[in-house]
């Protein structure tokens, strides 16, 4: 179906035992196409073989996040932005009117195999937004193929301070996280989030029957014993790395908490499964008269900064990037010594917040990382330890109408 051969997967796509075995491969983007792509109205960037590191410069508003962006989309989900699909598309500057969606089109390296992917938004004004995959010129139907050949995980300013904003920003970086484990994962949260918006739905219009009723808690289980697992499972593995390893960074104690993961962590998935219908069965009368519900929709990712012995959310907004920088490396390690691949790691304004000890030792470690590696910054003197290890560009000369190589 593809052009490499993928590790096998198991139950709710973990990878198999032995895959851990192998040498890690990276991704790498050899070219991408952005048509119509926010303030991208035709714009190409051909990459050279040894361009491992890219990092894009430009000043504030010139469209260095938006080309991120449009990196982000070559992998499961809704971006590095989490916006709606139609607001990626570009508008005519002169009356502001949107004339035709978005594209994206590139050419990755994954291991020893070249793959050309190609995504857009379906079309202008539809009610349902979906975004159109192509792998290999074959459409594909679920971004879980995607996920096959491509992944990501990344950092931006409006993660800075993740550990001390909304519960929900930190369960999204958690699914991004564990999706790289658990291919099936990102499915498994629509599931139960389409289950649980319906029997809300029903119970506070008091316009379902029991079996229909019935029916939804039979997915909720299913579905949110193996969203707790998948999750489970992926805090296992990032709590042996942080535990582990030894980087300048701060180590962050992890945990996750509340939506009933203390008990479900005892049970195996299905009797989780068996409980969570249950759970959901008896809490009909309290939600339908306006009361909450709890499950792995209210779960809490909570982290603990172990050198100072305080909660990350009491952190700084430095120790709080420092300690979010620490997860992704734990992440990125775990992935190589479990999946046998590594993922984009894309960084947006890495370097603010940052002292240069710490600048010069992610520097270090994204140097020792079998990836790609894009990062932006406003000027070139932000990423001084890289100089000649980075492949740079000025986002400038890529928003202009006429398609340009950066290939130089």
């Amino acid at each position: 179906m593809y052009a490499r051969s993928l590790p096998e997967r198991g139950e709710g796509g973990a990878v198999a035992e032995g895959v851990k075995d192998l040498a890690p491969a990276g991704v790498f983007v050899r070219r991408i196409v952005l048509t119509n792509f926010r303030n991208y109205i035709s714009s190409r960037v051909e990459l050279p073989e040894n361009a491992h590191r890219i990092v894009l410069t430009g000043a504030n508003g010139a469209g260095k996040t938006n080309l991120l962006e449009a990196v982000s989309f070559l992998a499961p989900g809704k971006g590095i932005r989490n916006a709606r699909f139609s607001d990626v598309t570009g508008k005519n500057a002169a009356n502001n009117v949107v004339s035709f969606p978005w594209a994206v089109a590139a050419v990755i390296k994954n291991g020893d195999d070249e793959i050309e992917i190609g995504t857009g938004l379906g079309s202008i004004g539809a009610k349902n937004e979906r975004r159109s995959i192509l792998i290999n010129g074959e459409e594909r139907k679920s971004q879980a193929d995607l996920g096959r050949v491509c992944c990501a995980v990344w950092l931006t300013p409006a993660m800075d301070r993740l550990f001390s904003g909304e519960p929900a920003g930190r369960r999204r970086f958690w699914d991004r996280l564990t999706q790289a484990f658990f291919v099936g994962h990102a499915g498994n949260c629509a599931a139960y989030a389409r289950a649980l918006k319906q029997w809300g739905k029903l119970l506070r219009e008091g316009t379902g029957d029991s079996n229909w009723l019935s029916a939804l808690e039979r997915t909720l289980g299913k579905y949110g014993a193996k969203i707790a697992f998948s999750r489970r499972e992926t805090l296992k593995m990032l709590v042996e790395e942080l535990e582990n390893g030894v980087t300048e960074f701060p180590r962050a104690v992890l945990s996750l908490t509340g939506g009933g993961e203390d008990f479900l962590s005892l049970l195996n998935e299905e009797d989780a499964a068996l409980k969570v219908e249950e759970h959901f069965r008896q809490s009909r009368k309290s939600y339908a008269e306006g009361g909450l519900v709890g499950g792995v929709h209210t779960v809490e990712l909570s982290a603990f900064h172990r050198e100072k012995g305080q909660a990350a959310a009491l952190c700084s907004t430095g120790e709080q990037k420092a300690l979010l920088i620490s997860v992704l490396l734990a992440h990125l390690k775990a992935q190589a010594k479990r999946t046998g691949t590594l993922p984009l790691l894309l960084l947006d304004e890495v370097t603010a917040h940052l002292d240069r000890k710490r600048r010069y030792a992610l520097f270090e470690e994204i140097a020792a990382l079998k990836t790609q590696v894009w990062m932006t910054g406003t000027e070139e003197k932000a990423f001084e330890g890289l100089e000649e290890a980075a492949h740079y560009i000025a986002v400038e000369e890529l928003t202009k109408a006429s398609p340009v190589s950066a290939a130089s």
